[in-house]
């Protein structure tokens, strides 16, 4: 858990240096762009909050980065992902696609932790997003965004349960560990709205 504090705290000082160097420095990195979302997520697990910051290069239509986030939908989680996405048109306001893929933390909650059993762990997973959205000019570098996108991540929890086997022998019980493993496959319909500079 202290590992994903630190992960997430080192991710936000380094997005803002760039975006502060980016703003001090725009002559010399004209290309570099921020985007910053916030999300509503539905899936058959029920409604939850996404939070993003992807930063990275524009070079004609397209756009590279790398984003991290908070996912906060059935087991709360640090997304760290690749972002690709393309615009069309030629006018101020355009169509975008995107597509997302990395690797899924899980951070546990304190009801998590509760809620689970203490020999149980969580392992990271996959994390991949694809979507199209609209970009609205507000001015020469700033644009507002919305999107609609499919979301998808996977965790695995393992965990052991002890249950008793009666021993004819000696005619006691004896605990044996059973070793558990679920993995969690969630899909999830995200809406977004945006802000880009």
């Amino acid at each position: 858990m202290k590992f994903f504090k630190r992960a997430l705290i080192v991710s936000i000082i380094i997005s803002c240096t760039i975006n502060g160097f980016a703003q001090k420095n725009k002559n010399s990195i004209r290309n570099f762009s921020s985007v910053n979302n916030v999300g509503l997520m539905e899936g058959q697990a029920g409604s939850a909050f996404q939070l993003q910051t992807i930063n990275g290069i524009k070079y004609k239509s397209w756009f590279g980065g790398i984003g991290v986030g908070l996912d906060f939908y059935r087991i709360r989680s640090i997304p760290l992902f690749a972002d690709v996405r393309k615009e069309f048109g030629k006018t101020a306001d355009k169509l975008f696609v995107f597509a997302d893929a990395g690797i899924n933390f899980t951070w546990r909650t304190d009801k998590e932790t509760k809620q689970f059993n203490t020999n149980d762990k969580l392992k990271n997973g996959f994390y991949s997003e694809a979507g199209a959205g609209y970009k609205f000019r507000l001015s020469k570098t700033n644009n507002l965004l919305f999107s609609v996108a499919y979301s998808y991540k996977t965790n695995t929890e393992t965990g052991r349960n002890n249950f008793v086997v009666p021993n004819p022998w000696y005619f006691t019980g004896a605990l044996l560990p059973d070793e558990e493993k679920i993995s969690y496959h969630l899909n999830r319909v995200v809406i977004k709205a945006g802000f880009e500079f």
